[in-house]
């Protein structure tokens, strides 16, 4: 099987969560036998071990853009997100996007389908009834920004799915179970889940001294500010004798006893986890409480067999069982009493952290993801 990929982007510079993750999720690919070519949307090519690449076509419009974006944003504006970067795009970057597709199509003339990854649909409206048409290859789109990807939520950076044509698709693939009722609305026809899955060799335990008591990583605190009253800022005032530390950016001005570090670089992540007693997984509100909507860090903490606790969760019952192999709090006195009770219980916290683990690598490995995506595919060809 070969594949052609247009991704969001492929630079871990660039700060798009997913970027990580969908690295793991090539690399499975691999594993299993499938050529990859990836075209980045955004930013620079870069190669790997697992796949091999072509240029951005438009780097030079994404760059500017991006530029002006981050103007107009501390301005408290976001053009990325109304209807006038679709026209725009449709104007500049789509002509040189279908042309380049086009190219590398004619040139690669063995590829058996094209994904699409986390792109503005929008931007590119019209390269999947091209490819379809002048290649008979059919296309797919995978969609991990959901549910903010929705119209009525615009998306994280792009509102891409405004005045897009969903049955031009082979077929979606998403992390949200939960929103596939929105998207059937929208006009997709097709819709198969392929949750967020992780390298179990990446994300590996490490021998450390644990010198954290509780430890809470993530960047933005927007959609986060309940969950982290609750499970932070609060039980860090009451338990003022352990340490509460948070690395990311964007947190909270009031963080009561926690200490605050910057932003963890992706290679430092193993050991502050590894280093920490209990880890949090704090969601944003509006993918827990949409149910099945797969995020990574569950995953990321259990694979590194972590004494996962986390925040109110639709679905993370599907992933792992509650109380064996992650705990779940809903209130400040619960974190607090739960808090006290695994500290003071070593052997506790380390058989939560195998048992989480273990079910990772019998369940939710990127290998795993990788099968599913694959059978997808070919199930549809």
């Amino acid at each position: 099987m070969k594949l052609l990929l247009v991704v969001s982007a492929l630079d871990l510079q660039k700060p798009f969560g997913a970027t990580p993750v969908l690295w793991q999720l090539f690399k499975g690919l691999y594993e299993i036998g499938v050529e990859l070519i990836i075209v980045p949307y955004a930013g620079h090519s870069v190669d790997s071990l697992w796949w091999r690449t072509y240029p951005n076509p438009t780097l030079t419009e994404s760059g500017l853009f991006s530029s002006v974006q981050s103007f107009v944003k501390s301005r408290g504006l976001d053009i990325g997100k109304g209807t006038i970067t679709p026209r725009l795009a449709q104007s500049i970057t789509e002509p040189k996007w279908r042309k380049h597709v086009k190219q590398i199509l004619e040139k690669e003339i063995d590829v058996d389908a094209v994904l699409l990854v986390g792109v503005p649909l929008n931007h590119l409206q019209s390269l999947p009834l091209m490819i379809q048409k002048d290649f008979s290859i059919p296309v797919f789109f995978y969609d991990v920004d959901l549910p903010t990807s929705l119209p009525e939520n615009k998306g994280f950076s792009f509102n891409y799915y405004l005045n897009s044509n969903l049955t031009d698709f082979a077929g979606l693939i998403v992390t949200s179970e939960g929103s596939i009722p929105r998207l059937q609305e929208l006009g997709a026809e097709k819709i198969d889940t392929v949750h967020f899955g992780v390298d179990p060799e990446i994300y590996s335990p490490i021998q450390t001294s644990q010198i954290t008591d509780i430890f809470f990583y993530g960047n933005g605190s927007p959609d986060r500010e309940e969950n982290f009253e609750m499970m932070m800022r609060a039980p860090s005032q009451i338990l003022s004798e352990n340490s509460f530390l948070i690395s990311g950016r964007n947190m909270p001005d009031d963080i009561g006893n926690c200490r605050l570090e910057a932003s963890l670089k992706f290679s430092m992540l193993r050991k502050m986890c590894s280093q920490s007693k209990i880890n949090l997984n704090l969601p944003r509100k509006s993918h827990a409480s949409v149910y099945g909507t797969s995020t990574v860090r569950p995953f990321e903490l259990a694979s590194l067999g972590c004494c996962v606790v986390s925040a109110p969760y639709e679905g993370l019952e599907e992933w792992f069982e509650i109380g064996k192999e992650m705990f779940r709090v809903s209130t400040a006195e619960e974190s607090i009493e739960l808090y006290k009770s695994l500290l003071d219980n070593a052997e506790e916290r380390t058989r939560m952290g195998q048992a989480a683990r273990a079910r990772v690598i019998k369940e939710h490995t990127h290998r795993h993801r990788a099968e599913q995506l694959l059978g997808i595919i070919k199930k549809a060809m």
